[in-house]
């Protein structure tokens, strides 16, 4: 910190040493061009009185005028005046007359001619004959009696002199930023240096200066030293008083209604600030376009040029609200004439949502495909199951409500419904083949035809079995040959029957099983309410459970086994309802109290013997149970002991090994 302290004293000092002997040498300079113009004054004026004396002054002015030379007296003014520029500190203009590879003679109206470097031109190259030139006069003779003149003192002098009169003036000045120094930069003002301070730079708070370096910018002079040669300039202040003034202009025209210019300066969530020009305006995202928008980045991105319409000025506030839809046609307007219903159009899916798909068909312009609009054969769920945001399609115009905006696109009209020709490719009573696609506990769903399915109900599954499931029978994939029996092109629906493809066994069961014939059958399946058995091959007939001849039962499955048969009277028959009924009880009746009683013994023994081997087994899964537990306990135990005992132990074979020590060294000795 004393070295750079030191550094200025000391180059403050030069600075003044070099000012002083300037002065020096200009005020000897000025003394000398003062006593040559007096003698150059006086030999002129002694040759004008010795060339009057033949000719009076009024004659000879009057003829000299005539013939259009200047007079001796005009020549003698003239003279005089050149002599009195011709000073040592002043700026004249001249004229070039000579043009070397080192230097240029310079005409300034003095008896010779000054010489410059040429290395004080910025541009050598285009230096030629006649140009002018302002120079400054260092000295005005020099040794060989040639005017000591400098260019580039001469620019030096008048750039000071202007940058003095723009901070006087308060005038905007052109500079460059030449480079990054501490606390700001340095700007070039016609080849003065000034200072331009970092909080001067910009009106913004920027991270850094460097994009700013060798740029050329508009400035302000806040500090102006000629002497200290110090000069601070600001961007900042020239910046502000633009959009000041901007922002005043923009305030006096800025109307509701008026369409003006701007560049998009920020873009957020719910919209787009514009810069108007010293004030920011919001362009919201529902003004900027008819169409949908998810983000304003969809639409528009910073630094875009935007014409836009004025919506909302509120001048005390200083909001202003603007629109960039509004400066184009609604598009619903003339939207019958554009979409008549029943035309075809073609647009692009926007959004899917669970009761339908937006389609954009232009700007602005959406309709809805709604997912019972969207295919003849398929049951469609979501509209993620065809169709995907992006993707073209086409399809037809079924509604257009301008009033609410509103247009109903079908698809699955560019396509003739099958529907309409179903029953003449498959009419009722034919034969069809096909994969089961689904099965459900009320049916099978098998797929007739591209995106056609025919219903096999469960009750049309098999005319005898009691199917609980249709999994029971059906498989999913599996290929089956059904019977169409019946169409509603309406409803869109096909039902099928497996069934019919062969006779109907129950149209003669009045007949082989009349009420109160006697019958043996085999049981098939034990349940809760009673016994299901098997008739003949194909037709199942029950027994309830009072029925099965053992007062008082309770567990059947310990009465009875599957696949055992017993002897049964037929109690009802209902074709209708193809409903079979068999009784052992109604079978018993009438008959040998010896035969009723061995056949009840034989079951009530047989239930025994089952409740007791059921018992003995719950005995024995009790009693490992037990002994599972036990074990459990007793490891616990064991587990516990070894914790406790464990330092005992060790202590036990410390002691163990020092005896078997003191053995051997006994046995040694």
């Amino acid at each position: 910190m004393d070295d750079n302290v030191k550094i200025k004293e000391e180059s403050k000092e030069i600075k003044n040493e070099k000012q002083e002997k300037e002065k020096v040498e200009t005020k000897k300079s000025q003394q000398v061009e003062k006593t040559t113009t007096q003698k150059v004054v006086k030999k002129a004026k002694t040759a004008t009185k010795s060339k009057t004396k033949s000719v009076t002054k009024k004659k000879s002015t009057k003829a000299k005028s005539e013939t259009g030379e200047l007079s001796v007296e005009s020549q003698f003014e003239m003279y005089e005046k050149s002599m009195m520029d011709v000073k040592t500190g002043n700026i004249i203009e001249g004229t070039i007359i000579r043009v070397d590879s080192s230097e240029v003679l310079v005409d300034i109206g003095f008896k010779s001619e000054g010489i410059i470097p040429i290395s004080e031109f910025d541009k050598p190259e285009e230096v030629k004959k006649d140009d002018k030139v302002w120079v400054y006069i260092i000295r005005k003779e020099n040794r060989q009696g040639r005017p000591h003149l400098s260019k580039r003192r001469a620019d030096e002098k008048r750039y000071w002199d202007e940058l003095e009169k723009c901070y006087k003036e308060n005038k905007v000045i052109s500079g460059k930023i030449k480079i990054r120094v501490k606390g700001g930069m340095t700007v070039d003002l016609n080849g003065i240096d000034a200072f331009l301070p970092g909080s001067q730079i910009s009106n913004k708070v920027l991270p850094t200066f460097d994009h700013f370096v060798g740029k050329e910018y508009e400035f302000k002079i806040l500090t102006f030293d000629r002497a200290e040669e110090n000069v601070v300039v600001s961007h900042k202040v020239v910046v502000e008083e633009e959009i000041s003034q901007q922002q005043k202009d923009l305030l006096e025209n800025l109307k509701v209604g008026n369409e003006v210019e701007g560049i998009v300066k920020n873009l957020l969530d719910y919209g787009a600030f514009v810069d108007l020009g010293g004030m920011d305006g919001l362009l919201h995202i529902s003004d900027m376009s008819w169409g949908h928008l998810n983000h304003p980045s969809e639409f528009l991105k910073i630094g875009d040029k935007v014409k836009v319409k004025v919506l909302l000025f509120d001048s005390k506030n200083r909001k202003i609200g603007l629109g960039l839809k509004q400066l184009v046609p609604h598009p619903w307007q003339n939207i019958e004439i554009k979409f008549p219903e029943g035309s075809k159009v073609e647009g692009v899916i926007t959004n899917l949502t669970k009761y339908g798909a937006f389609i954009e068909l232009e700007k602005g312009v959406e309709g809805l495909i709604h997912v019972s609009e969207m295919s003849w054969t398929k049951q469609i769920s979501h509209p993620n199951q065809i169709l995907k945001v992006g993707d073209k399609v086409k399809g037809i115009v079924l509604n257009v409500d301008k009033s609410e905006h509103k247009i109903s696109i079908g698809l699955k009209q560019i396509e003739a419904n099958p529907w309409l020709t179903i029953d003449v490719k498959y009419p009722v009573g034919s034969k069809i083949t096909g994969k089961i696609q689904n099965i459900t506990n009320f049916g099978a769903f098998i797929e007739i035809t591209d995106g056609i399915d025919g219903l096999i109900h469960i009750s049309d599954i098999s005319w005898t079995k009691r199917i609980v499931h249709p999994r029971d029978v059906l498989k999913q994939n599996e290929k089956v040959t059904a019977v169409v029996l019946s169409i509603d092109k309406v409803m869109q629906r096909i039902a099928l029957g497996i069934k019919q493809l062969e006779p109907d066994p129950w149209e003669n069961v009045e007949k082989d099983f009349q009420v109160n014939t006697e019958h043996n059958v085999e049981i098939k399946k034990i349940i809760m309410k009673g016994v299901i058995v098997k008739a003949n091959n194909t037709i199942e007939g029950f027994i309830p459970a009072s029925h099965l001849g053992i007062p008082g039962l309770v567990d059947i499955e310990y009465a009875f086994e599957s696949g055992e048969i017993i002897p049964v009277k037929v109690i009802e028959v209902d074709k209708e309802n193809r409903r079979l009924i068999f009784s052992v009880k109604t079978y018993f009746f009438g008959r040998k109290e010896k035969e009723v009683n061995d056949f009840v013994t034989a079951r009530l023994e047989k239930i025994k013997a089952k409740r007791k081997e059921a018992k003995e087994k719950k005995q024995i899964a009790k009693t490992q149970k037990d002994i599972i537990e036990a074990d459990k306990v007793e490891s616990k135990e064991k587990k516990k002991e070894s914790k406790t005992d464990e330092p005992k132990v060790k202590e036990k074979k410390k002691t163990k090994k020092k005896e078997e020590k003191v053995e051997k060294e006994d046995s040694e000795k």
